[in-house]
Order: C-alpha cells, then sequence, then structure tokens
C-alpha cells in the first residue's frame, strides 16, 4: 500500500472518530464515496478503536473510566488490599493469599466478560503463561474466570519502572545496553514458548533494588499456534495501543508475531539511550498511527541530540547503535529482527565492540571493530610485522655479515615474545593497554638492546609511528629523540636516517612545532633527493613540508613545494593535490581549492577503501570546499559520513577525527544550525584539549569556531569569554599580524554586538575587517563573517547607508 493511500485511510479514520456513533455510517458513505477497500480499511480501524470502553478511551487519549474500590474482596484464593494501577485491559490490585500461605501477588482484573469460547482459551494459555521462567520474567502464579471476568495472579515486583530507573541512576550507555540484553533474553524466552508480550513499553518492564529488570504484564500476551492455527490468539479479547511502542502491524490489525516484540524493544530501546520516544513529535494516539505507519524513526543519534543528551552520550550511539535500533524499529517486520535472541545478540556484540549484524559487512568496519576491540593485539602484530618486513634488517646491517644479522633477527624476536608474554594473562596482566604496553617497552628497550643499538632503534621508530597515530605526540618525540640519537651515533645509513627524519617532521608538525618541524624535514627531504628510486618518500616529505609552510602562513611556499610534490607523483597518490586544496582554501580560492580536492579524491577512490583515514581526510576537505562555495547543503551529508567513519576508524577521541568534527561544526555555522554547531564543537575543543594540549592549533580553532556558535545561540557571555581565552593564548604564540587573531577579535566583536556594547564592537569589527582584507583577501571565510557582522550591526543602530555597503560586499 502506498504512503498516500495508507495517509488517506487514516486521515478519514481520525475524522470519524470526531464524530457521534450514530452519524458515523452517514459521514463514511458521503466520505468514502463508493470507494470499497477505502471503507472497508476504515471500518476495520474504528471496529478496533471500539473494541470495549476502556480500550476507546486508551487509543482517543481520554482517561479510563474509574471503577469503585474492590480492597477487600476475594478473588480466587487472594483477596485484593489496594489498587496499584490501571490500563486498558483492566485493573491492578495488590492482593495477598489466604490459604495459609504467605505471598504477596499482583492480580489484574481483565475488563470485559469472556464469552465461553474465549474463557476456554484463556485458561489454555494461561497454563502456557504458567511455564515461563526466567529471572526477568514476572511469574504468573494463578489465573481464573469469575463471573465471566477473567483475572491473572503475577509475582508481586518491587521497583521501579525501567525509564525512572535508568534516568535515576544515571546509566551508561553500557549499562542501559546491559539491562537491555537481560531483557531481550526474557522476551526470547518467552518467544521459545510460543508467547508473544505484545506491549513492550517502560510501564512493563521494572527494575529491581538488585538492578534486575523484570518484564510484568503477560496477561496480554499472544500465545502464537502453529501455521495451521487451531486457535485465534489471545489478543482477539481485546487489542492495546501504546503510543510510541506500538508497531505498524498492532495499529494496521494486521498479525501480532515475534517481530512486534523486536519492535517494543527496539522502541524500549530507544527511549532509554535517547531520552525521547520515537515520534515524540507525535502526541495524539491518531498522529502516531499515521506516523509509524508511513515514516522512519529518526536516526537515534539526532534524535538524542536534540532532545539535550550529554555530547558524550550523543557520540556514543553513533553508528553501531543507530543501525542496531533502526533495524528493531523498521515498519515492515520483514525487515527487523528475525527473533528477539537475534536483537539481543547484537547488543552483546555492540558491548564486546564486535562488529553488529545491523551494518554492512565492509571489510574496514570490521577490521576498525577488531583494532577497537583488540588494541591491544593490533600493536603487537603491528610489532610483529615490522619485525618480519623482508629487507628490514639489511637495511640496518650495511654490510654485515648474514649471520649477525640472523643474531639480531634472533634478539628481536625474543623481546617481541617477551611483550606478547606481557599479555598473557597466565604471565602477565589480561587488562594491560597498547599504552601501556607503548610506555613498558620504551622503559625495557635499552635494557634488553643497549649492547645493539640499530636493533635499538628500529623499535623505537616503531613506538614513534605508534604513539604518533594515537595521537600521543609527548611519547612519540621521547622516543623520537632517541632513535635519532642511536642513528646517527652507531653508523646508521642516510637512507634510514632520511626516513627517521621526514617522520620526525611530521610528529613534531601534528605537535605544533614548526620551526622544528621545518628543520627536519627539510634534512629529510636534501638526503632524500641525492638518492635513487625515493621518488614517494620524497613526495610524502615535500607534502609535509608544505603543510608546514601552510600552518605559518606561508601559502606561496606550499604551493610551489606542492607543485614539485605532484610532478614526482608519479604513483598517483592524490596526496599533494589534497594538501594544494587545503592550501588554495586557506588563501579564500574556493574554486580551486574544490577542483583540486575534487581531482584527489578521484584519484584516491582508485587505491583506499571507504573508511581510510586518508580518504576520509580528502573526503572532508572536499565538502569543506563546497561549503565554502555557498553549498552546506551539499556538504553535510558527507561530512557526516566522515564523522561517523572517523570515530569508527579512529577512534572519537583521535585529533584526526576531532579535526572532522570542528568541519563538521563549521558546516552547521553555515547552515545556521548554531545551537548544534555549538554542542558538536564545545565536545571537539574539550576533546581537543585533553589530547594535544589547550595551545594547539586544532584545539584553538575549535574553541574560535565554538565562541561563533554560541553568541549565535544566545550564549553570549560564554562565547565571549572562551574567545577571549583564545586570544590571549594566541597572542603570546603568533605573529601580531597573523589572519587567526583578526579572525580572533571579528568573534569577539561579534559577541560584544551581540550584548549590546556596540560602542566596543564596531572599532573591533572594523579593523578585523581591514586586516583579514589584507591577509586574506575579501573572499575569505572570516572576511565574509566579518562583513556579515558589521552589515547586522549598522542595521541594529538604524544606519542603513553602512548596512548596506557592507552588505554590497557579500559573496551570493
Amino acid at each position: 500500500m502506498s504512503a498516500v493511500r495508507r495517509g488517506l485511510i487514516y486521515a478519514v479514520f481520525s475524522e470519524a472518530l470526531d464524530r457521534p456513533l450514530e452519524e458515523r455510517s452517514s459521514f463514511l458513505d458521503e466520505r468514502c464515496r463508493g470507494d470499497s477497500e477505502l471503507r472497508a480499511e476504515v471500518d476495520s480501524l474504528l471496529g478496533i478503536a471500539t473494541v470495549d470502553a476502556v480500550e476507546t478511551s486508551t487509543l482517543l487519549g481520554s482517561p479510563a473510566p474509574e471503577e469503585q474500590s474492590l480492597a477487600g474482596r476475594t478473588v480466587g484464593r487472594f483477596q485484593l488490599e489496594e489498587r496499584i494501577g490501571a490500563g486498558g485491559m483492566g485493573v491492578v490490585y495488590r492482593a495477598e493469599r489466604i490459604d495459609g500461605v504467605q505471598q504477596s501477588v499482583a492480580i489484574k482484573l481483565v475488563s470485559v466478560t469472556l464469552a465461553d469460547a474465549v474463557a476456554a482459551r484463556f485458561a489454555r494459555e494461561a497454563q502456557i503463561l504458567a511455564r515461563l521462567e526466567h529471572p526477568s520474567i514476572a511469574r504468573l502464579i494463578d489465573a481464573g474466570i469469575e463471573a465471566g471476568r477473567a483475572w491473572i495472579a503475577m509475582e508481586f515486583v518491587r521497583g521501579e519502572r525501567m525509564d525512572v530507573y535508568c534516568a535515576g541512576q544515571r546509566l551508561s550507555t553500557d549499562a542501559i545496553v546491559s539491562l537491555l540484553v537481560e531483557l531481550a533474553g526474557a522476551v526470547s524466552t518467552a518467544h521459545a514458548m510460543l508467547v508473544v508480550h505484545s506491549d513492550i513499553k517502560p510501564a512493563n518492564v521494572l527494575v529491581t533494588a538488585d538492578g534486575r529488570p523484570k518484564l510484568i504484564d503477560f496477561g496480554i500476551a499472544t500465545a502464537l499456534r502453529d501455521a495451521s492455527g487451531a486457535a485465534a490468539p489471545t489478543v482477539d479479547i481485546a487489542r492495546l495501543f501504546s503510543p510510541n511502542y506500538a508497531a505498524a502491524e498492532q495499529v494496521t490489525g494486521g498479525a501480532v508475531t515475534v517481530a512486534t516484540d523486536v519492535f517494543g524493544l527496539g522502541a524500549l530501546a530507544y527511549r532509554l539511550l535517547t531520552g525521547a520516544p520515537i515520534h515524540g513529535e507525535d502526541t495524539s494516539p491518531v498522529a502516531y498511527l499515521l506516523a509509524v505507519t508511513q515514516r522512519d524513526v529518526e536516526l537515534p543519534s539526532r534524535a538524542a541530540q536534540r532532545a539535550g543528551r550529554p555530547l558524550r552520550e550523543t557520540r556514543l550511539l553513533r553508528g553501531d547503535l543507530d543501525a542496531i535500533l533502526c533495524k528493531a524499529l523498521e515498519r515492515d517486520p520483514a525487515q527487523r529482527y528475525a527473533s528477539a535472541a537475534a536483537f539481543r545478540a547484537d547488543l552483546q556484540r555492540y558491548l564486546e565492540r564486535r562488529p553488529v549484524r545491523a551494518r554492512p559487512p565492509s571489510l574496514g568496519y570490521r577490521a576498525a571493530k577488531f583494532a577497537r576491540r583488540n588494541a591491544l593485539a593490533v600493536g603487537l602484530a603491528s610489532l610483529l610485522g615490522v619485525s618480519l618486513i623482508a629487507g628490514g634488517l639489511t637495511v640496518w646491517m650495511q654490510g654485515r655479515s648474514a649471520a649477525v644479522a640472523r643474531d639480531m633477527a634472533a634478539r628481536r624476536g625474543e623481546f617481541l615474545e617477551s611483550v606478547l608474554k606481557s599479555a598473557n594473562p597466565r604471565e602477565g596482566r589480561r587488562d594491560i593497554t597498547v599504552a601501556e604496553l607503548l610506555d613498558s617497552s620504551a622503559r625495557t628497550l635499552h635494557e634488553k638492546f643497549g649492547a645493539e643499538p640499530l636493533t635499538e632503534a628500529s623499535l623505537l621508530g616503531l613506538l614513534v609511528d605508534t604513539n604518533t597515530e594515537l595521537g600521543r605526540y609527548p611519547e612519540a618525540l621521547a622516543a623520537s629523540d632517541r632513535e635519532m640519537a642511536l642513528l646517527r651515533d652507531h653508523g646508521a645509513g642516510t637512507k634510514d636516517i632520511a626516513a627517521a627524519l621526514k617522520e620526525r617532521g611530521d610528529l613534531l608538525s601534528r605537535a605544533g612545532k614548526y620551526a622544528e618541524a621545518e628543520t627536519a624535514l627539510g634534512e629529510a627531504i636534501a638526503v632524500l633527493r641525492r638518492l635513487p628510486a625515493q621518488n614517494a618518500a620524497l613526495v610524502d616529505a615535500l607534502g609535509k613540508l608544505a603543510g608546514v609552510f601552510a600552518n605559518t602562513n606561508r601559502e606561496k611556499n606550499a604551493e610551489a613545494t606542492l607543485a614539485e610534490a605532484i610532478a614526482l607523483d608519479h604513483e598517483h597518490t592524490g596526496f599533494p593535490q589534497h594538501q594544494l586544496a587545503v592550501v588554495l582554501a586557506n588563501e579564500g580560492r574556493y574554486a580551486d581549492a574544490a577542483s583540486v580536492s575534487r581531482e584527489a579524491l578521484d584519484l584516491q577512490r582508485k587505491y583506499f577503501h571507504a573508511d581510510d583515514p586518508v580518504l576520509l581526510t580528502t573526503e572532508a576537505t572536499y565538502a569543506m570546499a563546497l561549503s565554502n562555495l555557498h553549498r552546506p547543503g551539499e556538504a553535510d551529508p558527507l561530512l557526516r559520513e566522515v564523522v561517523a567513519a572517523s570515530d569508527r576508524v579512529l577512534g572519537p577521541d583521535h585529533p584526526e577525527a576531532l579535526a572532522a568534527q570542528i568541519q563538521f561544526g563549521e558546516n552547521l555555522l553555515d547552515l545556521d544550525r548554531f545551537v548544534e554547531a555549538a554542542m558538536t564543537l564545545h565536545r571537539a575543543a574539550e576533546s581537543l584539549d585533553r589530547t594535544v594540549g589547550p595551545t594547539h592549533r586544532y584545539a584553538l580553532g575549535a574553541w574560535s569556531e565554538y565562541a561563533f556558535a554560541a553568541c549565535n545561540s544566545h550564549e553570549e557571555q560564554v562565547g565571549l569569554a572562551a574567545e577571549q581565552r583564545v586570544l590571549a593564548i594566541r597572542a603570546k604564540i603568533l605573529p601580531v599580524n597573523d589572519w587567526h587573531i583578526a579572525a580572533g577579535r571579528a568573534v569577539e566583536g561579534l559577541c560584544l554586538a551581540r550584548l549590546h556594547r556596540n560602542a566596543e564592537a564596531e572599532p573591533m569589527l572594523l579593523q578585523a575587517a581591514a586586516d583579514l582584507e589584507v591577509s586574506r583577501g575579501r573572499g575569505f571565510y572570516w572576511t565574509q563573517k566579518t562583513y556579515a557582522s558589521l552589515r547586522d550591526l549598522y542595521a541594529s543602530l538604524g544606519r542603513t547607508a553602512d548596512s548596506a555597503t557592507f552588505a554590497a560586499k557579500l559573496v551570493k
């Protein structure tokens, strides 16, 4: 059925519900105008809605009719003590056993009177429910029918609603998922007994004092039948709709199956993890009927962000949990998990950091999952791989005998074996991390290899590379210092010294030590130019040097260096083109940047898999070029993919992953989505302070962008304080005419204008605009932002001519 047709059916249904019962038939005759299929569908929905008075009131959102207290009455072997709840199916009392056995139970009195045939089926199903045994299922203790009215006695559970418990305990994402794993296991047990609950929601899951979830209210469960279907299910007694938890098939009168409970589990998980229900904006039951049958749920991570969830929790939903919940909440039952057990298994895979089945099984994704879950094993594998590279030892041997080479290889192998044993739970520590392993190795290398300095240097080079990629720059620099000293003092070859210098220069550049980086890279390039067959290494070194030039405002030097790298790039890697695109963007040459980054992308997509960090960086550069060309809508989906993939592959706190988040936040600014931008940029800035330090250019850039977003989202004082702190740091480490300082003044001026401190804002913005025009040009991103701030300032002051002057400078 098409969405348009389904929409028509529910629109007519909604209109009919607003009519008195006696007028509905004539209304439908007129409204359906001979469309018998439409009439039949609406009549079916109306029939469901009016099964009984309680059910109708639930669907229409009005309160259920109050029933006089039954406290003191006897039902079976129990005396009703106090009313503790009510729902669409009936009323619930706490009751005490009166036949000499001390026992408290919860008794549910079903609202409707059962016909004989239905009563017989109820009794059969009660026998099935009584056989359900699971620690997370409230046991059925007894059931019966008195005067045609069914009652069910269940284990009395003392606990809090699951949503209240999770909020009150401030459970972490993993802790919530662990509870859901237990709950899904309980539902899976019920399914194995051919029972579907069909109303999984927070009110029907209580968490006990010892932290165990208990699924209650199987009184409305559906006993499944075999394919021949000899009997109708319990759900025929009455049908319950719980807006924000009911599946599409429940509200359309479709078959209720195990897939219905999978949807309920998914909806419950969505509520607990995002802080918002599915289709939460559709507040009336009828609106929910329309939504659940016609629209997919909003991505959980986005819903959590809109609900004001902390940034860390929002980030944890991206990727795996987004995929798991969306699969469980598919509108088509056939597209959901095949069972509650399958849903539970994927949640367990998430907790174990293994690839989840809800996501496409790409090689990059599975490799990243393996690396995140087995960080130690991957680190050890890297060590082993480096130690076994063919020719690696011969580089160091420089004419020594084969026997000496074999001896060195054996010594390296011994060291690696000792490293592996340190992670053996029988011989070392089970929970050792890669960082701890690296630090331990650094401390013991000299002790083990003091007499074999080139072997020690080769292993130190590995520590440099691994620490650099982990963003552990101080540790990497310490290892690099020792490596370089050993290489120079003990006769290493020029090729090996050049390789070590190239990596040292890259490390120094990442750490913001540009003068030292330039020296190291310059020395490496001088050596590589003299060596034959070193084009690839030379291209890489030239690219790294161009990055140093770009980060020290020497774009013309960077362009010339990259032109040489592109000419030498016979392997067509696309690296230098990508770097040139960054330089061109820094100069405000956005059309050229987009063209060159597109060229780099076309080259790299031939050689790199989709999640490769190199390709992700180039994609982000291309997306930002689009944004700077006033096409942020095109850039948005690409940047979202880059951020998600960077988080998966590198980890959400890796400097390169955080750089992608900053670019995403900048694009949100161009979309005028300032609140979302502020949240994204604040999270990135805080993480960068921890990982690379508060004076690093990445961290300062993130805080400055955050300040701009905050001042545009009614957080002017916070934004102003953030920018003034950035400016104070930049004033100590940058030349007074650096464009970053001018851009910071522009942000400070904006914040002052937002605070109506116009006398301070105007001269600051005018000076910033003048400085940016000189250093970056009129079309540069921050120059344009400053023009816009001046336009708005003068407009607010009623100075229309001045406002028009700066409006005319804006590039459309």
